[in-house]
């Protein structure tokens, strides 16, 4: 068993902590480089306020988590198979 999983609050905040430090950077070059080249978007999505940013980051990772089988699961189920 992965040991972030048998704790996932840590696991919760590593993921937000993540979007924090991707969101910065993120944050700042859409909100420079949307109203020159996506100018034909609804002027709500050229100038996307920070935590919003961030939480479509964390939203993201979430449902790549939940719809998509991690790698190391997907082996951990392989190996029980095989011993039982």
């Amino acid at each position: 068993m992965n040991s972030l999983n048998a704790i996932p609050v840590i696991g919760w905040f590593l993921a937000f902590a993540l979007c924090l430090f991707v969101g910065v950077p993120l944050y700042f070059l859409w909100n420079w480089l949307a109203p020159i080249y996506f100018y034909w978007l609804p002027s709500v999505y050229l100038s996307i306020p920070f935590w919003h940013v961030v939480g479509l980051l964390w939203l993201i990772s979430s449902l790549r988590q939940l719809m998509l089988p991690s790698r190391i699961a997907a082996s951990d189920k392989k190996e029980e198979v095989k011993r039982s």
